[in-house]
Order: structure tokens, then C-alpha cells, then sequence
């Protein structure tokens, strides 16, 4: 964050698939070691959508807009994340133009953002907040959705946790919403790309805890907070394990780590974050000024968003 300009986030919103045990996954039936290891740290089920990710896009982008006051003239850009490209027709540019005219978005310049994978919410709402501090928009509708090919693997190596099909979507806007956004940090390995994770598990393994402990620790020396200024730790949904190794990592308590959506839905990728907010929200779980950190992990890439609830 480069400027003092206060910049919101509000009307976190989402569309889930449909929920189904993770012992009716085909390759789990033929693994039972994984599936019992899954089962032990907490996960249950996964969801599953007939709907492509444009089309659940479009879903969780309306109940957002439903939620504010701001008009769809009003929205500046779109910004639409997803690692989904099994399918060419789920990132073309005229099929994302194509959703924001059925979403009446007819002043909204659309941005693609791919590259952090599950993390991907986070250059997302960078790249939002980075526009309107510039003072070139006033509000931006961010969406971020992903969908399993049917046959590929569900299996999010080194099996920590179930993929899900979902999107999830919020505003970042100029005008005061829900959240006051208060920085943002991002951090990537290169060298990462030379390791396999087959091959090399605990080298990489190792390399992953790294990048957790420095996007962690840089997010909170930014703004000179602990974690125990944080009312929770929002992380991706995987198994209850590694979301212990996490909040040991950032020296959180594990009662910080917000872990409901595990069993209830697994790892819906890069909407993890902006689903278990919006549950948080929803479910008046947050007071004013509670402070929060969320945090995305690619492969290689890292993202942490410091949120204060108003």
C-alpha cells in the first residue's frame, strides 16, 4: 500500500457447489491410506458444480452487487481471477466481457489475474486497491473462480486437502464498506520452480514453511502488530494438520485459525479467503475493529491482506 488514501472492501459473497463426501471420490476409493489420513485432520467433504467457473462467477458476482449501494454503472473494473484453463472458453476475453454485460457492468474494464494460483485473491485485491489509491477508480468488482476438470485430481499434493469447485467475490471500493483494507503483502520463491515436490518432498516442504513464516511476519512488521492483536487467522481450507503448522509458523494460538469450512467444503482453491470472511461476517462472529489476517499460498507464491472490520 502506497498511500495514505483509505481504500474498503465489502459484500464478500459466494457460490459453492454441491456437497459430497470425499469417500465417493473415485481415486480416494482406490487409496485408502490417503482417504484415512484426509479423514484423521478433519476433512469430510468437497464440492462439486455442474456450473462452469464464468457461470459461478456470475452467481457470487450478483449476490455481491445485490448487497451495496453502489450502481453497476458505477463499477470501474473487473477484476477476474481463476486458475482454471482446461477449458479456453473460462478466460477468453470476449466470454469475461460477455459476464459483465449480463451483469449490467457496462463501464467496467476487465483485468485477468492467474499466476498465484490459490493465492490469487490477494493479487487481486492488490491490484484493486492499487487503483483506487492511484485515484483512477472509484470501485472494482473482484471475482475469483475455479473448477476441477472432470477425471483430473482432486487431490491438492502433498495430500493435505480436497479441491472444490466455487467462486467468491467482493468489492474494493473508495467509499466506506465492511472492511477497511490496511495492507497488503505478497512474496514468491523463484527457485522453487526447480523442485519437485515428488522428488524432492521435504526440500520443498521446507521451502513452503519459509514462505509462510516471511509473508506472515512481513504483513505484521508493516503495520507493527503481533498476532495476538488478531482476532483470526483466515487461511485455505486445508487439513486441520497443516492449518496447526500455519498458526505455529505465524505464532498464532490455534484458536485463531479459523478452521469451520474444512470439513465443511475442503479447499475451494483461491476463494478459501474472501468464503470463510463472508461465513465470518455472516454469522456475527466479528466486532468493530477486529483485526484480521488472511493468507493465500500458491506453489511458490504467498499473499497476507490485513482487514479491520468497522
Amino acid at each position: 500500500m502506497f498511500s495514505n488514501k483509505k481504500v474498503y472492501l465489502t459484500a464478500p459473497s459466494y457460490e459453492l457447489g454441491n456437497l459430497k463426501d470425499i469417500e465417493t471420490l473415485d481415486e480416494l476409493k482406490e487409496d485408502n491410506q490417503i482417504l484415512e489420513t484426509l479423514l484423521k485432520f478433519g476433512l469430510k467433504k468437497y464440492a462439486k458444480s455442474h456450473l462452469p467457473p464464468l457461470v459461478m462467477a456470475k452467481q457470487t458476482a450478483k449476490y455481491t452487487l445485490e448487497k451495496v449501494s453502489i450502481t453497476r454503472k458505477e463499477i470501474d473494473v473487473l477484476i477476474y481471477a481463476t486458475s482454471s484453463f482446461w477449458d479456453s472458453r473460462f478466460y477468453d476475453g470476449k466470454e469475461v466481457s460477455r459476464l459483465s454485460y449480463e451483469l449490467g457492468l457496462e463501464n467496467a474494464y476487465p483485468i485477468g489475474v492467474f499466476l498465484s494460483e490459490c493465492g490469487n485473491i490477494h493479487t487481486a485485491i492488490r491490484t484493486a486497491a492499487s487503483l483506487i489509491q492511484a485515484g483512477e477508480c472509484r470501485n472494482i468488482l473482484v471475482v475469483t473462480t475455479d473448477q476441477t476438470q472432470e477425471g483430473g485430481t482432486r487431490i491438492i499434493p502433498p495430500n493435505i486437502s480436497i479441491a472444490s469447485d466455487a467462486a467468491a467475490s467482493c468489492i474494493v471500493s473508495a467509499e466506506k464498506g465492511d472492511f477497511e483494507i490496511i495492507h497488503i503483502t505478497q512474496h514468491t520463491n523463484a527457485a522453487m520452480s526447480e523442485l519437485d515436490i515428488n522428488e524432492k518432498s521435504e526440500e520443498y516442504m521446507y521451502a513452503v514453511t519459509e514462505g509462510i513464516k516471511q509473508t506472515l511476519w512481513k504483513a505484521m512488521k508493516f503495520i507493527e502488530k503481533e498476532p495476538r492483536d488478531f482476532q483470526q487467522l483466515i487461511t485455505n481450507n486445508y487439513s486441520l494438520l497443516l492449518s496447526k503448522t500455519i498458526s505455529d509458523l505465524g505464532g498464532f494460538d490455534f484458536e485463531q485459525v479459523y478452521t469451520e469450512n474444512i470439513a465443511r467444503f475442503a479447499h475451494a482453491l483461491a476463494s478459501d479467503n474472501l468464503i470463510n470472511l463472508c461465513d465470518l461476517f455472516n454469522n456475527n462472529y466479528l466486532n468493530s475493529q477486529d483485526l484480521l489476517l488472511l493468507l493465500g499460498t500458491g506453489s511458490n507464491m504467498w499473499g497476507a491482506t490485513i482487514l479491520s472490520k468497522l
